[in-house]
């Protein structure tokens, strides 16, 4: 029910449409007995300034943001979190002591997501194709070598290579250093154009797709040749619609093994929740609740 008591959440993305956040996030809440409502928050990337004044106007209790704004976001904000600190990335706005704060939970939800399919970290080489919030976040922590997973444990591994491959191989290098400069870990940090995947990335053991390509309308994409994959190789995609992309399909048909972006979308969102509500959703609900959409 939603009455006059009702708090507002949502995910601001450009586009928004294909979000299945609202789904999963409105089970959980109506699961757990809150007063809260979860929409989708369109909005263009001019429009970024007035849409968090307008959260901050309109009470919300918190919110989600998605591609392109996880970067961009921060400097609308009051302040980050140690985590956003150190990646420069933002998928989570909370309020903390009056103050519309930002964090990031892709990375732990990333990580968690690979450990439930049977990946460890500890020991290989990782290939990141992407360079923007996603990556960004994800990298950061891969570099480091420990983040928080389910109900606050610490996870650690130690990554002897990270490549970074970017559409634009300039941030890709910036990014690298930025990681280097921020990150004691021993991690061999490399980066390159996407276009050089064969020479630069596809000896990693790990392949991880931050990229938007594959994704819902483009569904045709494919961030890399895919031919250059074999059975040497796990492929993870964090694009969930479709839920097989055709970078996860081709891997599968050569043998790889495959992590869809499903599982990640459920782990970083029940991590915002407990940011949110300072408890712990149902994620068997929340992945219920996609199935029923057909996804998961």
């Amino acid at each position: 029910m939603i009455d006059g008591s009702t708090r507002l959440l949502g995910v601001l993305g450009w586009p928004v449409e294909h979000s299945m956040s609202p789904v999963m996030h409105n089970a959980a809440i109506q699961a757990a007995g809150l007063n809260a409502c979860y929409v989708p928050l369109p909005c263009p990337p001019e429009a970024l300034g007035e849409v968090i004044a307008g959260l901050r106007g309109m009470g919300f209790l918190g919110a989600n943001v998605t591609i392109p704004h996880k970067q961009a976001v921060i400097e609308h904000l009051d302040g980050l979190s140690e985590e956003s600190r150190f990646t420069g990335s933002v998928n989570t706005l909370y309020w903390e002591g009056g103050r519309l704060m930002g964090t990031s939970t892709d990375a732990p939800g990333a990580v968690l997501n690979l450990r439930q399919a049977g990946i460890k970290l500890d020991g290989k080489r990782v290939t990141i194709l992407g360079t923007g919030g996603a990556a960004r976040a994800l990298a950061f922590v891969l570099a480091r070598g420990h983040c928080l997973g389910a109900g606050g444990q610490r996870e650690t591994f130690r990554l002897p290579e990270l490549t970074l491959l970017g559409r634009d191989p300039d941030k890709a290098e910036r990014l690298s250093h930025d990681i280097a400069a921020g990150s004691a870990a021993d991690t061999a940090v490399r980066s390159g154009p996407l276009a050089e995947f064969a020479t630069l990335g596809s000896g990693a053991d790990l392949v991880i797709n931050c990229t938007s390509v594959g994704m819902t309308p483009d569904v045709r994409g494919c961030p890399i040749d895919p031919t250059l994959l074999g059975p040497r190789h796990d492929v993870c995609d964090i694009v969930y619609q479709p839920r097989e992309t055709v970078l996860l399909k081709e891997a599968r048909r050569r043998g790889c093994r495959t992590v869809e972006g499903i599982g990640m979308l459920v782990h970083q969102g029940a991590a915002s929740f407990r940011t949110w509500f300072g408890r712990e959703p149902d994620t068997d609900v929340m992945f219920e609740s996609l199935r029923a959409f057909g996804y998961g």
